[in-house]
């Protein structure tokens, strides 16, 4: 039984790779100037808020460069209560266009975090530049990973407890949507 599963899984992950490819094999991009796209990530944000979901908007001024800007929130209640507000814009070049296209980006992030039970409100300024690549599964459709090293200041608006920082970031994973 448990070479079967094992087997079903292998043969599951072949299908999927197989058909992935099958739809990207020849399809090209929808990379050029004037194409509108939308992503949505999945993971931690770039400043290390779990859970929240930041969705960003692309417009390619050329075929290989595209402005980008996003929105994030989240809001909870119970025990604890909390809310988070991002916002962030930037650049992005492709150095390909191709079914595999590699990308560095710079972008400007702003995060305003509450947390009512710890007594946080804070507001966080970050400049980051990243790379990574997007795999076109669909000429529409694409994932994308990366990561990236960046520095900020976070001005602590309750205990004045300002600082700065520098260091990585790990995004994951996101989607996009081309039209």
């Amino acid at each position: 039984m448990k070479k079967f599963l094992i087997a079903s899984i292998v043969a599951g992950m072949v299908m999927v790779l197989g058909i992935g490819s099958a739809f990207a094999a020849g399809t090209g991009t929808s990379l050029k100037a004037g194409t509108f796209g939308f992503n949505v990530g999945f993971g931690d944000s770039s400043l290390g808020n779990t859970g929240v979901i930041m969705i960003s908007g692309k417009y390619f001024i050329e075929s290989d460069v595209a402005l980008i800007a996003g929105i994030g929130f989240q809001a909870s209640s119970g025990d604890q209560d909390a809310n988070f507000f991002g916002i962030s814009a930037g650049v992005r070049k492709y150095l390909k266009t191709d079914e595999f296209a590699p990308f560095v980006e710079g972008k400007f992030t702003y995060v305003n975090e509450t947390i009512d039970v710890n007594g946080i409100d804070r507001d966080t300024f970050d400049v980051s530049a990243g790379f990574g690549a997007e795999y076109f599964l669909h000429r529409q459709f694409s994932i994308e990973g990366n990561v990236g090293i960046g520095f900020g200041q976070v001005n602590d608006n309750i205990s004045n407890n300002d600082y700065t920082y520098f260091g990585s970031r790990t995004v994951g994973v996101s989607a996009n949507f081309y039209f």
